[in-house]
C-alpha cells in the first residue's frame, strides 16, 4: 500500500537524525531484560547446582525452596523495570516520530516520578490482563472441542480412529483460525502505549485506542507482518542493529497517524446540540375584583 511505503520512507529518513539514539535505546531495553533473566538463572545455579540447566520449574521448587524466592523476586523486579523502560522507549520513538529531537533521557522518564512509576507498572499488568483473558475466550472453543474429541470418541475400529483424528485436525484448525482472530482483534490497543506515554490514564490510554483503531486492525497486523522480511537477515547482529530500531520508529509513525487522523475526525464531526425544550411563562392569576 501507498501509505505503508510512505510511513517506511518517513522512518527511514528519520534514522538519519536519531538512528544512534533509536539503536541506544533498543540496546538499553534488551540488556536490562537480559540483566534480569542473567541473574535469575545465575541465582538458580547458585542454589540448585547443575540441575537448574535441566531440571523444569517445579523440579526445582521441591529440591530447593529458594528457587520460588527467587523467581517471585525475579518477576517483581521484572515488573518494576520493564514496563517502565518500555513505555519510555514508545515515548522517545513517538517523540522521534514528530520530528523532535529528543534526547536519549526521555527512555528513562517513567523513573521521574512515583505516580509514573507505579502508574507504568499497573499499566503493564492491564495489559497483560486484556490479552489473556481475550486469548483464553479464543482458544476456548476449539480447546474444548478437542477435548471432547479426544475423550470421548473411542477409537474401537478404524472408522472412529479416523473420525476421532478427523475431529483432533479441525479442533486444531479452529485453535489457530481464532488465534489469528485474535491477533487481528488485539491490535485495537496498539496505541495504548503511546497514548499512556503522553500522560493519559490507564483506562483513557485504552479506550482512545480503541476508536483510534478502529475498523483498522485488520491494516495495522498487515503493516506489522510486512516487515516479516527482516526476521531472516536479522540474526546476524548488524542488520538486527538496524531492522529492531526501524521496526519501532515505522510503528511509532503509523501509530501517530492513527492519532492525529482519530484527532481530525473529532474535529470534522459536529456536536450534536439537544434543543432546550422551551419553558412557558407561568400564567398570572386573575386579579380578584374588590367587593
Amino acid at each position: 500500500m501507498e501509505l505503508f511505503r510512505m510511513i517506511k520512507k518517513d522512518a527511514r529518513a528519520a534514522l538519519r537524525f536519531c538512528g544512534g539514539r533509536a539503536v541506544a535505546s533498543v540496546m538499553i531495553v534488551f540488556l536490562a531484560y537480559l540483566a534480569v533473566n542473567l541473574t535469575e538463572a545465575v541465582l538458580l545455579f547458585v542454589f540448585s547446582g547443575a540441575e537448574s540447566l535441566y531440571s523444569d520449574f517445579y523440579s526445582l521448587a521441591e529440591s530447593s525452596p529458594e528457587v520460588l524466592a527467587i523467581t517471585a523476586g525475579a518477576a517483581v523486579v521484572y515488573l518494576l523495570i520493564m514496563p517502565a523502560l518500555s513505555l519510555g522507549h514508545a515515548k522517545l520513538h513517538l517523540a522521534f516520530a514528530e520530528g523532535k529531537d529528543e534526547s536519549i533521557s526521555v527512555l528513562f522518564d517513567m523513573f521521574s516520578s512515583f505516580k509514573k512509576f507505579v502508574g507504568s507498572a499497573i499499566f503493564a499488568v492491564s495489559c497483560a490482563i486484556r490479552y489473556l483473558v481475550t486469548f483464553i475466550a479464543a482458544i476456548l472453543p476449539g480447546a474444548a472441542f478437542l477435548y471432547f474429541a479426544y475423550s470421548y470418541i473411542e477409537a474401537a475400529n478404524r472408522t472412529l480412529e479416523i473420525l476421532k483424528i478427523a475431529a483432533c485436525c479441525v479442533a486444531i484448525a479452529i485453535m489457530i483460525l481464532c488465534t489469528g482472530l485474535w491477533l487481528i482483534f488485539i491490535q485495537r490497543w496498539s496505541l495504548a502505549p503511546y497514548y499512556f506515554a503522553e500522560g493519559k490514564g490507564i483506562q483513557k490510554s485504552f479506550g482512545l485506542s480503541a476508536k483510534a483503531t478502529k475498523g483498522m486492525n485488520t491494516r495495522i497486523i498487515s503493516f506489522k507482518f510486512s516487515f516479516i522480511w527482516w526476521a531472516v537477515p536479522s540474526i546476524f547482529i548488524l542488520p538486527l542493529l538496524w531492522s529492531v530500531p526501524y521496526y519501532f520508529l515505522a510503528n511509532a509513525i503509523y501509530s501517530k497517524y492513527l492519532m492525529e487522523r482519530y484527532e481530525r475526525f473529532l474535529a470534522e464531526t459536529p456536536e450534536i446540540s439537544i434543543p432546550e425544550e422551551p419553558v412557558e411563562p407561568e400564567e398570572e392569576p386573575e386579579a380578584t375584583p374588590d367587593p
